[in-house]
């Protein structure tokens, strides 16, 4: 199971073929590299690790623990990108197009030119054009939106049939609402009381 993988902004379909090499990729590397039981200690470092990425994985020269010690979080990356090109260069030996690898050669760049990152591109972005978040990646939706009608316009008949579904979706949530008597916290405390 894979979980928390980002929606490419910048991607209409928010993930693009070259990303999901990748990470075919790295899911096969994970299958095959020794990955011996954790005990505590090493819960403990993957949460701290996890949170410090999470928060501050753009800061130069950021460190991160492994049982072994310290180790900077692009050193790490760079050295578990050679082993994903390894296996990225076996799916290509067998394909014969080369675009596991080409995929693998596009994070290894990310990594050593983090001003090419997609989030540099949204903070560069919105602070070029001195607007905030939510009207950027509006914007973006926007867009995206306009992207698909020009690819295929929906027929007139099955955009009345969503526009339809949306009011009366709309409708039931107001019905729903209108009629919640219960505040969060006392539906929050209800529902960790039954057990679910």
């Amino acid at each position: 199971e894979v979980r928390a993988l980002d929606i490419g902004l910048y991607d209409p379909a928010g993930i693009s073929q070259n990303v999901m090499r990748f990470i075919e990729a790295f899911l096969i590397y994970c299958l095959l590299e020794d990955s011996p039981p954790l005990d505590d200690a090493d819960l403990a470092r993957v949460g701290a690790n996890q949170g410090l990425v999470a928060k501050e994985g753009r800061r130069p020269g950021l460190e991160l623990e492994r049982a072994t010690g310290r180790v900077p979080l692009r050193d790490w990356s760079l050295a578990m990108l050679d082993d994903v090109a390894a296996i990225a260069e076996l799916i290509d030996a067998g394909e014969g197009a080369g675009d596991y690898a080409r995929a693998v050669a596009e994070m290894r760049r990310l990594v050593e030119e983090p001003a090419e990152t997609p989030s540099a591109r949204l903070i560069d972005d919105m602070t070029s054009r001195g607007i905030g978040y939510f009207d950027y990646v509006l914007e973006l939706a926007q867009g995206h939106k306009n992207y698909f009608r020009e690819l295929r316009p929906l027929p007139a008949k099955r955009l009345a049939a969503f526009e339809d579904e949306a009011r009366e979706s709309n409708t039931r949530q107001a019905a729903i609402e209108a009629g919640d008597t219960q505040s969060l916290d006392e539906y929050l405390a209800a529902y960790f009381a039954s057990g679910a």
